[in-house]
């Protein structure tokens, strides 16, 4: 049944409903049945319908993948590699007792697992054909990237420095959370506790209104300007392409990567198997370049216990592979198009 008639099937049927009762009776009430009356039959159709579209999702990805499938292949392979070369260079170096307290490979240790996770979500949007969700989601990576080579470059100052900043952000969380908690019936942290955390805030602070860890070793506190100062300005673009997903904005449709193929101009509300080349090349990039600063911690330093011939060898398996996941991205974009996209 299409939906007007659906909607005027029910206010009809709620009319005749409320009339045989013999009361007086306001439009108002007939919607009140009407909507009661929807919610019923939506609840009893729920399984038919969400079976329905489960077996559509798995068509679009059967097909997806038939496109994309050598192109995902190679970023899951990279992405492997990835967390296996991370297992065995942190297995190396727990084996001491210094570097198990290590605080700047501690840090790299935590950036490269977020972006390895990072990349398993990136991965499943990209198969599912949400391709611009995962250009979204690749804007943590590249800011996991720069946050990686300025500490690379500073070492474990600076490490401690961005440790105490996580603690301090932590912090301010428990205020907004507190701020909050009334109104959001939920249960408010005591007294003593806020005046414990302010009392680690102020004493980490040192009583700064606006701390941040990089700017004692760069000069510099904003996400531009630390990403001019480790040489990747020219990645400015792709950046604010990814941003513009994330925040509410107006843009046209035509301008996503998912409607690179679009035909017409479309209200795109679902899926779609264009526009993967790009985002998963760079989400390539800066997860090889997280993984190659964490393999090659303390590489350069003459007195280092490590040994750093697995991850070498690691990292130029690293590097192939970021070269072959663009390669074959752009040969199955220019393969023959299966399917475009799926809105309304």
């Amino acid at each position: 049944m299409e939906e007007n008639n659906l909607f005027d099937s029910l206010l009809e049927h709620a009319q005749k409903e409320l009339e045989k009762n013999g009361e007086e009776y306001d439009y108002e009430q007939i919607l009140e049945y009407a909507s009661k009356q929807l919610i019923k039959i939506t609840q009893s159709n729920e399984e038919n319908n969400v079976n329905e579209l489960n077996n559509e999702y798995d068509g679009f990805n059967k097909r997806n993948n038939l496109r994309w499938k050598t192109g995902f292949q190679k970023l899951q392979t990279l992405h492997q590699i990835s967390i296996e070369a991370g297992m065995e260079f942190q297995k190396q170096f727990l084996k001491y007792p210094e570097y198990e307290t290590d605080s700047l490979l501690g840090v790299l240790m935590r950036q490269h697992a977020n972006a390895c996770r990072i990349t398993g979500e990136i991965i499943h949007l990209l198969k599912g054909g949400y391709t611009d969700a995962a250009l979204a989601r690749w804007r943590t990576l590249f800011e996991i990237v720069v946050t990686c080579l300025i500490l690379k470059k500073h070492g474990k100052e600076a490490a401690e420095d961005y440790i105490k900043h996580g603690t301090l952000k932590s912090i301010e969380g428990m205020q907004e959370y507190q701020k909050t908690a009334k109104d959001m019936n939920i249960e408010p942290f005591s007294e003593d506790e806020i005046k414990h955390a302010l009392a680690i805030k102020k004493l980490l602070s040192e009583d700064e209104k606006s701390y941040h860890w990089a700017i004692k070793h760069t000069k510099y506190g904003k996400f531009e300007k630390l990403r001019d100062y480790v040489g990747l300005g020219k990645w400015s673009h792709n950046y604010k392409l990814a941003s513009k997903n994330i925040h509410a904005d107006y843009h046209e449709m035509l301008s996503l990567f998912a409607m690179s193929e679009a035909k017409e101009d479309l209200l795109l509300v679902g899926q779609s198997n264009s526009g993967m080349a790009t985002p998963a090349h760079m989400t390539a990039i800066s997860l090889a370049q997280i993984t190659s600063v964490f393999l090659s911690t303390y590489i350069n330093d003459e007195n280092t216990k490590l040994n750093y011939i697995n991850s070498t060898i690691f990292i130029s398996l690293i590097n192939q592979y970021t070269d072959d996941v663009g390669g074959e991205f752009l040969k199955c974009a220019n393969e023959e198009e299966n399917e475009t996209v799926e809105g309304i």
